[in-house]
């Protein structure tokens, strides 16, 4: 598709410039809620959006990305840019996005199958109403992990405050004044001397590792791979591989859905959403698509594969014979949304109320300890 350069008949000549002076001041208005904070990086998602907007607005397309360039700073405004020359110069969008390096498989796929259809602003919206599905529920699989891990950060810094000063302290006033105090109590103290002694240095690795852990997250941030991090790390952990694997096929039926209904062949659109998947699941795609190329029926080659189950295999067997494979994987992507979604809610209402638990019988525990040989010596006194 060539960069259009003016506007469709019969429009209003100032409605370009309401539409640009409209998102502008959007522009603003986000810039101060966000603190005024530039991005470096090209947020696709946003991209799409305001794309699609500004088009439908009826912008020609010079003027809408020049209205999304000025919204940008450092390297995505450099890109910007540099996407515009491209345009002026001659080149299709999707062939300046791809040289861009800023936009995804999935994003340049769609853009080049609208340049076939000329519904550009409408393959725009889809993508970015099926990215903004897929982050919230990325960001509440994310939230499951980081709620957890901050209460057991907290606590951990308690307990380690606990024994590095306060039982270092106890033990002082305490040496000598109750020699027949419990084994526990008397273990406890001992734990906490020692950490004493390595206060300094205990301190300093803590420290430099909370600096390292800062500095990855920020880097991953900037590079725009801290949601994919987030998710591997998610992973990992035995009560959400289960969900993360879920919701890569959540991905993939809604990535695909989305491409099928941009225009592009169902088979190349399931293999440019490999990545989406979990990594156990990925050369099941492989395999699935190998079969399917080879003149297997599609659902049966993802049920063989693992990737759908009885549901899923009969919903796009049903999707086969009427050609309606968009609506099918959207379906399926429903399903597993869902699913997520539920667990997570079970998930939230279990495992808070037991790290509660736990914590504070960690806590708790110590401080006991602590104050038994206190209750020991009084009743010595006595």
């Amino acid at each position: 598709m060539n960069a259009p350069s003016s506007l469709p008949p019969g429009r209003p000549a100032q409605a370009p410039s309401r539409a640009a002076t409209g998102l502008r001041a959007a522009a603003a208005r986000g810039a101060l809620l966000t603190g005024g904070l530039k991005e470096s990086r090209l947020d696709e998602e946003q991209f799409a959006h305001d794309l699609a907007l500004m088009l439908r607005s009826g912008l020609s397309l010079i003027e809408a990305l020049r209205t999304v360039a000025e919204r940008q700073s450092g390297g995505a405004a450099q890109a910007m840019n540099r996407l515009l020359e491209a345009l002026r110069q001659g080149e299709t969008l999707s062939t300046a996005l791809q040289a861009s390096g800023h936009f995804s498989t999935a994003m340049l796929a769609c853009v080049k199958a609208s340049e076939l259809t000329g519904d550009l602003g409408d393959a725009l919206t889809r993508y970015a109403t099926n990215a903004t599905r897929l982050r919230q529920l990325r960001s509440k699989l994310i939230s499951a992990c980081v709620y957890p891990a901050l209460l057991v950060s907290v606590a951990t810094l308690v307990v380690l405050f606990l024994l590095m000063y306060v039982v270092p302290r106890f033990a002082l006033v305490l040496e000598g004044a109750a020699r027949d105090m419990s084994p526990m109590s008397r273990l406890l103290i001992d734990v906490g001397m020692a950490l004493s002694t390595v206060q300094g240095p205990l301190l300093a690795t803590m420290l430099g590792s909370v600096g390292l852990l800062v500095w990855v997250l920020l880097r991953a941030a900037r590079a725009g791979r801290l949601g994919s991090m987030m998710m591997n790390a998610a992973g990992r952990l035995p009560w959400l591989r289960g969900l993360v694997r879920t919701y890569g096929q959540a991905q993939l039926a809604r990535t695909g859905a989305m491409l099928a209904r941009s225009g592009v062949p169902a088979l190349k659109a399931l293999g440019m959403c490999r990545a989406l998947l979990s990594a156990p699941d990925q050369p099941r795609l492989d395999r699935a698509l190998a079969a399917a190329t080879g003149g297997a029926p599609l659902a049966q080659s993802l049920h063989d594969s693992g990737l759908v189950d009885n549901l899923g295999l009969r919903v796009l067997r049903v999707a086969e014979q009427t050609g309606a494979l968009d609506t099918a994987l959207d379906r399926l992507a429903d399903v597993h949304d869902a699913v997520v979604e539920r667990a997570l809610e079970r998930l939230g209402r279990v495992i808070e109320p037991v790290l509660m638990l736990f914590i504070g019988g960690v806590v708790g525990g110590i401080v006991v300890l602590m104050y038994l040989p206190i209750f020991q010596l009084a009743a010595s006194i006595r």
